[in-house]
């Protein structure tokens, strides 16, 4: 089974940070920063691995949300089980956000009206609305499941 984590790092005028895919042959696509969960770490832990890597010493905070999508069975032949953790994040300083983050290169950042993209690049159904539920305080803090 494929463990992955997302990172949502959202400015303070609540844009969302998405970079380009690397998929080979293909345009690119804005997605959330990801990354595989090492053998030895929780999923919080590679999500702060991933965003160290994506934004350095930038000053972030990190929020009480975490959407979840559990692995999916039975899995279409030829493919692996995946589960995937979206972890929420806000830049701590006021001001726009760099249009550059070392994780990627060029950074997008995405208002509201283009989160539901997200849902089919990203392949974590209702993201879209786990992040708009975050920025507007009607989500719960703790595990949030995300289905379709």
């Amino acid at each position: 089974m494929r463990r992955v984590v997302f990172v949502a790092l959202l400015s303070r005028d609540g844009r969302l940070a998405l970079v380009a895919d690397d998929l080979p042959g293909a345009p690119p696509r804005w997605v959330l920063p990801s990354g595989s969960v090492r053998a030895t770490e929780t999923y919080r832990e590679a999500a702060v691995r991933v965003l160290r890597d994506a934004v350095g010493a930038m000053p972030v905070r990190g929020g009480a949300v975490e959407g979840c999508r559990w692995a999916q069975v039975p899995v279409p032949v030829g493919r692996s089980r995946r589960e995937a953790h979206v972890f929420v994040f806000r830049l701590a300083e006021a001001g726009d956000p760099p249009d550059y983050l070392s994780w990627r290169g060029t950074t997008r950042w995405a208002g509201p009206e283009q989160w539901q993209e997200l849902r089919a690049r990203c392949d974590l159904p209702n993201v879209d609305m786990l992040l708009t539920g975050y920025l507007e305080g009607w989500i719960p803090d703790g595990r949030i499941t995300l289905e379709p």
